[in-house]
């Protein structure tokens, strides 16, 4: 049973990163995987996240099936043109992966190779919609496929956009659920109370399942980072103040995101974990918030 069947079970699901390395050496990710074996539903294997340069997801993904791990395979459309995304994701069916989740990709300049030339052929729209045209047995060209791909597609919204821009969110979602996504997933949630407001007004039209980011708070330097330099995520100022305040920042980092989670637990269908770099801290996070 996958995390889409936890999901359609209405399951609160625990997704988290997996960062694939930077060679070839794969222990520290089997590691991470391992750690979390029966506390995470899936791990969510990054494409390349702030473009820095490190192992295809597609590979890491199916690697992490061999060992009987649940993968989500991320294809973004920052490196690939046309003819490369679907040969891709034909891969990917073809090595057995079925979940994947679409997203245009972070800024080639914030990486490790800025003078990279980004390709962005298609945006994560139109790729969500030529997944779909896969799957019912045609490339974009119109050629029929010998054989089909079946795939569970996620996609982001951005629930922490400004009112005029969170309203054509909401709409945009509408054709992508036409395009037979199956689930989303937020930028990271830190604020509860307009997260709610969001999803109110998502139950109303949709009932297609919301998972919440969330990010583990290091220490004051990080949530000062994210306010600097993420899209879409702000920490809120009383949440620096208990950080900058607190006598163990790590304790305190903990039940601010058992915190958090526990909220988000009344609110949507789960969270997508990012440790930036502390996934060995994950289970006491789960521990504290009783998950």
């Amino acid at each position: 049973m996958g995390f889409i069947d936890s999901l359609n079970r209405g399951e609160f699901v625990k997704i988290c990163e997996i960062i694939t390395p930077k060679g070839t050496d794969m222990s520290a990710l089997y590691n991470t995987a391992q750690n979390l074996k029966g506390r995470a539903d899936a791990f969510l294997v990054t494409d390349m996240p702030n473009a820095v340069m490190s192992m295809g997801s597609l590979a890491a993904s199916c690697l992490l099936k061999q060992k009987g791990f649940e993968p989500i395979y991320n294809i973004s459309c920052r490196d690939r043109n046309l003819l490369a995304i679907q040969s891709d994701l034909l891969s990917a069916s073809a090595l057995g992966l079925e979940n994947i989740y679409i997203t245009d990709g972070d800024d080639i300049t914030l990486g490790d190779h800025p003078g990279s030339t980004p390709v962005n052929e298609i945006n994560s729209a139109k790729l969500i919609s030529l997944a779909k045209r896969l799957q019912e047995g045609y490339d974009s060209s119109g050629s029929e496929l010998a054989g089909r791909p079946k795939f569970h597609v996620g996609a982001y919204v951005n629930s922490n956009a400004k009112v005029h821009a969170l309203d054509l969110e909401i709409d945009q979602m509408e054709d992508k659920i036409k395009q037979e996504v199956a689930y989303f997933i937020t930028p990271a949630i830190f604020d509860l109370k307009p997260f709610e407001e969001f999803m109110g007004r998502v139950r109303k039209r949709y009932k297609v399942p919301i998972i919440a980011e969330v990010i583990l708070l290091k220490s004051v330097a990080t949530a000062k980072f994210i306010n600097k330099h993420i899209d879409n995520v702000r920490v809120p100022d009383e949440i620096i103040d208990r950080m900058q305040a607190a006598g163990d920042k790590l304790a305190e980092s903990i039940s601010i995101t058992a915190e958090i989670i526990k909220g988000l637990r009344d609110i949507c269908d789960g969270i997508y974990v990012v440790s930036l770099g502390w996934e060995s801290k994950i289970p006491a996070y789960f521990d504290e918030a009783k998950i």
